[in-house]
């Protein structure tokens, strides 16, 4: 073979794949069009969703901030020897009611505009904390229980629990208190709180339901397992004080 015939071989070899080519690109044209479509609508709704989570984030964030100035706001009372001459300082109030009076609204306002939020679960507990604190027993036990719906699995959740136990007990509603404190005790309980400050509150329900062997037990736990804990000399006076009454 000549070598003009091997090159105009080789250049219809060319022209053909290029042909090929050319009508695969118009049969799979409107598939590329239609996957480029998802992908750029998938990416602009990323984006979207990405602001939007940080606007929320940080709208959030702002609101709690204005509500936890109120409720960490220094409490200064008035001196009894000169009342009248009395200033307040600004920014503080007379009594720990009236600070948490004042917070609460706001507290409740992020925790509801922004329930799922970090912001929002911090606000929801610091609210349940502050009704606990005025005695509005009933509507701490409602927000604690919307903490753990939120946060079960996290830090929050937890203390959440124990800010319901305590609200339990505060109610004289032992069973249900002793029970989650078990559970925040347990063999399979997160480390994160201090299990012997759970297992205190434990002992001392157990004692307020009139269960006073099971009291002992974990009295005498907390001293058996956290010999250098600050609740020892605590424990061990209830165990005495048990073990007496009995």
């Amino acid at each position: 073979m000549k070598r003009s015939e091997r090159h105009h071989l080789k250049e219809n070899t060319f022209a053909v794949a290029i042909a090929r080519l050319q009508t695969q690109v118009r049969k799979w044209g409107g598939t590329l069009m239609f996957g480029a479509a998802i992908g750029l609508s998938a990416l602009l709704l990323f984006a979207g969703y990405s602001w939007w989570s940080s606007r929320t984030t940080s709208q959030a964030g702002v609101l709690l901030a204005d509500a936890l100035a109120l409720a960490d706001a220094p409490v200064v009372p008035a001196p009894a020897d000169e009342p009248a001459d009395f200033v307040q300082p600004p920014g503080s109030y007379q009594t720990i009611e009236a600070k948490l009076s004042a917070a609460l609204p706001k507290l409740v306002e992020v925790a509801d505009a922004y329930p799922s939020t970090e912001s929002g679960i911090t606000a929801r507990y610091r609210a349940a904390a502050a009704m606990a604190a005025l005695g509005r027993h009933d509507e701490a036990a409602d927000q604690y229980r919307q903490v753990i719906v939120q946060d079960g699995g996290g830090l929050y959740g937890r203390m959440a629990t124990l800010g319901l136990a305590d609200v339990q007990i505060a109610s004289g509603a032992y069973d249900e208190a002793i029970g989650l404190l078990a559970q925040l005790s347990g063999p399979d309980a997160v480390t994160d709180l201090p299990v012997d400050g759970v297992l205190m509150r434990l002992g001392q329900a157990y004692g307020l339901a009139g269960r006073l062997a099971e009291a002992q037990a974990v009295f005498q736990r907390v001293m058996d397992e956290f010999p250098a804990s600050l609740y020892f000399a605590d424990a061990d006076r209830e165990l005495q004080a048990l073990r007496t009454d009995g």
